[in-house]
């Protein structure tokens, strides 16, 4: 839905920038427009490359928490394979984790809302009896199962926070305004020629599609539609032991 109405808006702004091509006129002396297209290409330039690596490096580093978060997952479901009783539990848990990602298809759901995930797999683990200590006693990558659940802690807070860094209304401000110019300053270049209006209309296409770049890595649309349940589907393939089927 958010995607349909992102491209009606870049549709509506290259048929109202076309209609300003085609039919309206601005007298500018072209030493006057050559330097304003020069500055807004110039300083729209700077900001959307600056705002485009900015958000493609915090998407980038919201994917590679996502894809931890879903391995040590998988790893306290396999780990605990020798320990049957514990293994169902921790599969109970981590199903109900990503089914609410599934259903909301949402992958940072349980970031955002209450979650007893953590502290339902902490519980289950603490009530290992002697009997199951002693089957696992010999296995040494048991060793380093509390230090996966404090990654995945720490793996929550950093989804939360990498979440968070969107751009301020201020950054808005200032992309939409140098696009806004560098878009009209093409206008201001006075060539009679239909295959120059339509190369200023591509111009400008490449601009509204830089801006819609821009929001797509900052609202995380950038990640599709079905990436949340890709993922859920994934860990549940795993737990499921689908392939084993």
């Amino acid at each position: 839905m958010k995607d349909s109405f992102q491209w009606i808006v870049l549709i509506l702004c290259i048929l109202i920038y076309s209609f300003f091509i085609f039919f309206i006129e601005i007298d500018i002396e072209i030493n006057v427009a050559s330097q304003l297209v020069i500055a807004s290409v110039f300083f729209f330039g700077m900001f959307s490359s600056f705002f485009i690596n900015r958000q493609n490096n915090r998407y980038t580093k919201i994917n590679d928490i996502i894809a931890q978060r879903d391995g040590y997952y998988s790893y306290l479901y396999r780990a605990f394979s020798i320990v049957p009783r514990i293994q169902g539990e921790i599969k109970g848990i981590i199903s109900n984790h990503y089914e609410k990602i599934l259903k909301n298809n949402d992958w940072a759901y349980n970031e955002f809302h209450s979650s007893s995930t953590i502290s339902s797999i902490v519980k289950s683990i603490s009530g290992i009896t002697k009997k199951e200590s002693e089957l696992i006693s010999n296995y040494s990558f048991f060793d380093g199962i509390w230090d996966v659940i404090c990654q995945l802690q720490l793996n929550r807070k950093m989804i939360i926070a990498s979440y968070n860094e969107k751009l301020k209304n201020f950054h808005w401000i200032l992309i939409i305004v140098f696009a806004g110019l560098a878009a009209v300053s093409f206008h201001f270049l006075k060539i009679d020629s239909i295959i120059v209006d339509f190369i200023k209309i591509i111009f400008a296409a490449s601009i509204f599609l830089i801006v819609m770049l821009i929001n797509q890595l900052n609202n995380l649309s950038i990640f599709g539609k079905d990436f949340s349940k890709k993922i859920a589907n994934d860990v549940l393939r795993i737990i499921n032991e689908d392939d084993l089927k």
